[in-house]
């Protein structure tokens, strides 16, 4: 029999669910307390290890293997649950890269801090800044277990956490997936609980009754989710992150018109709030390069006016010159577009092909006023052909890798 330390409670072999449940606390926290204190029967130990344990000429990864650092902060560093399997993490976005540079940089960096102290956070800013990303590279790259829910008006967010259902024997209530995750965490085959991350995207766009299931969830005092049975404590190192795209105001630049006011008694109870701005194209530019490798061979310097374009084109909206967005969307869909042009005019390379693939996105534009605004600012960085005539010759063979 393994004995709780903290009550004298005895288990015949696995002693986590108890702490869990009548401490609300897991094995981990509870070794923390009492670092030589079993929480397993030695049948259950040796059943782990054979099932579990590494070949006899491969050494366990050491601990500092098991760390990820993110940029130039000595501390910022992040546990690696090596146990979690990545089909239950989200998914690392393609060519993804930290910003090194700018303000993104700085937002980015907070909201690392925020997530390694467990933190609930919303999380707002213009379209295609990286908010949903970052969130979802952290998960892959740590290992976390994480759910996704984006956040649709009229929709009934309580089933995430519990719902009626019914059988031959009648109607009963169901716990839902995320009321599950948040109390119960993840469970590794040593018993360990490993906490949820829960991201909520478009969480502006909740009505009044969706907002209110979020309230205690994200409350570092209370800290519980509400179920059918009762209440239930959320398994503590649980992460609440929502991300959206207004301040919680409400709309205030009149183009994210389906944003709602959020009340602040719920915005007062996440712990952190921040928002995201646009990636420096310092940053930005060798992940569309990846993304666009026939580019990057044939016409490097694309790359070159993309960047001064895209600089002059956010420079106008932020000083509400242009009515619009210009996001990392927006930049791959005129050089997605320009990879398209070059895959059906072969060698010659047209000089306007900055041009041409720039219509997807002006076409995106609400009028011809606008769209007009946008040519005017494009037009001075898209001056002069993007091949020199000297390499042309050069073009078939895909040889051209200036600015590489």
């Amino acid at each position: 029999m393994i004995t709780c330390k903290n009550c004298g409670h005895q288990e015949p072999h696995y002693l986590g669910d108890h702490l869990q449940q009548a401490h609300g606390m897991t094995a981990s926290e509870y070794l923390e307390l009492y670092p030589d204190a079993p929480t397993m029967s030695a049948r259950l130990m040796d059943e782990f290890k054979k099932r579990f344990t590494a070949p006899r000429r491969q050494h366990p990864p050491a601990l500092t293997d098991l760390t990820i650092h993110f940029g130039d902060m000595k501390n910022l560093r992040f546990q690696v649950n090596a146990g979690v399997p990545p089909e239950v993490c989200l998914p690392l976005p393609p060519h993804y890269r930290l910003p090194r540079t700018g303000d993104l940089s700085t937002d980015v960096k907070h909201a690392l801090i925020s997530l390694k102290f467990g933190r609930s956070m919303y999380i707002w800013g213009l379209p295609g800044s990286g908010k949903d990303a970052l969130f979802h590279a952290w998960s892959a790259r740590t290992r976390t277990p994480a759910i996704i829910r984006q956040t649709k008006p009229g929709t009934d967010i309580q089933a995430w956490f519990f719902s009626r259902s019914f059988n031959q024997e009648g109607t009963f209530w169901e716990e839902g997936e995320i009321l599950k995750a948040l109390r119960d965490g993840y469970l590794l085959p040593d018993g360990t609980r490993v906490p949820y991350m829960l991201l909520i995207t478009d969480f502006d766009r909740a009505d009044r009754a969706q907002a209110e299931h979020v309230r205690l969830i994200t409350d570092s005092i209370q800290g519980r989710v509400d179920g059918p049975q009762g209440t239930f404590h959320v398994l503590a190192g649980t992460r609440i992150v929502a991300t959206a795209n207004t301040s919680g105001a409400g709309d205030s630049r009149g183009r994210m018109i389906s944003a709602n006011p959020i009340d602040a008694s719920i915005m007062d109870r996440f712990e952190r709030a921040y928002m995201f701005r646009w990636m420096e194209w310092v940053d930005e530019e060798p992940i569309v390069r990846a993304k666009f490798p026939t580019l990057t061979s044939r016409v490097p310097k694309i790359f070159t006016k993309m960047g001064k374009v895209t600089k002059a084109l956010r420079d106008a909206i932020m000083e509400e010159k242009l009515h619009g967005e210009f996001s990392h969307r927006g930049v791959c869909a005129i050089l997605g577009h320009a990879q398209d042009i070059l895959e059906v005019v072969g060698d010659n390379v047209p000089d306007d092909l900055m041009q041409m693939a720039a219509r997807p996105w002006l076409d995106k534009l609400p009028d011809a006023e606008t769209r007009q605004d946008a040519q005017n600012i494009m037009d001075p960085h898209l001056k002069g052909g993007l091949i020199a005539e000297g390499d042309k010759k050069h073009i078939k063979e895909g040889s051209l890798v200036e600015g590489l």
